[in-house]
C-alpha cells in the first residue's frame, strides 16, 4: 500500500530542504552558525490588485491566525519574543534581488527549530513569511480596527 500525505511549502519542502543541507554540512565537518529561511505564497504581481497585495492560497483562516500569532526566534544569542497581534509591526524589509519588493516576519516559534535539526551550535534561527511590501501595514490595519477575529 503506498501512502501519499501532503507535503507541501511550507511545512514541508523547506524542512526536507533544511535537513539535507544539515546533513551536508555535518558531513564536511561544518557547523550551522546562523540558519534562517523565509517561504511565502507570492501571487504574480499583476495579481496583486488589492490592499493585501496577496491571494489567498491556502486556508484563509490560517492566513489570518497567523497574522495574529505570537512569534519567538534566536537573533545573535538572544530570544526574541513577539507578542500576539503585534506580528505585523515587525515585520522588515527582504532584498534579495532587485525589482522584488518584499518584507518578511518571523513564523512562529523558530527556538524549536534548534534541537529538531541538531543545530545546536546556531546563534541565530529564524523561519519567516515573506509578503509582498504592504501586506503587513494593510493587516496591521485589519488586526487595529478589529476588522476581523478569530474565535
Amino acid at each position: 500500500i503506498m501512502m501519499l500525505n501532503e507535503v507541501g511549502l511550507d511545512p514541508g519542502i523547506d524542512h526536507m530542504l533544511a535537513m539535507n543541507l544539515f546533513d551536508e554540512i555535518r558531513q564536511n565537518n561544518g557547523t550551522v552558525e546562523s540558519f534562517e529561511s523565509f517561504c511565502g505564497g507570492l501571487p504574480a504581481p499583476q495579481f496583486t490588485n488589492n490592499p493585501l497585495r496577496y491571494k489567498f492560497t491556502w486556508f484563509p483562516r490560517g492566513v489570518l491566525m497567523n497574522a495574529l500569532s505570537e512569534a519567538k526566534y534566536l537573533k545573535e544569542g538572544k530570544i526574541v519574543n513577539v507578542e500576539s497581534g503585534t506580528l505585523m509591526q515587525v515585520a522588515e524589509p527582504f532584498e534579495v534581488m532587485p525589482g522584488f519588493n518584499l518584507e518578511c516576519y518571523p513564523n512562529r516559534d523558530s527556538t524549536i527549530y534548534k534541537e529538531a535539526y541538531g543545530i545546536g551550535s546556531a546563534h541565530t534561527i529564524l523561519r519567516g513569511t515573506l509578503r509582498y511590501k504592504g501586506f503587513s501595514m494593510a493587516m496591521d490595519t485589519l488586526i487595529k480596527t478589529r476588522t476581523f477575529q478569530i474565535r
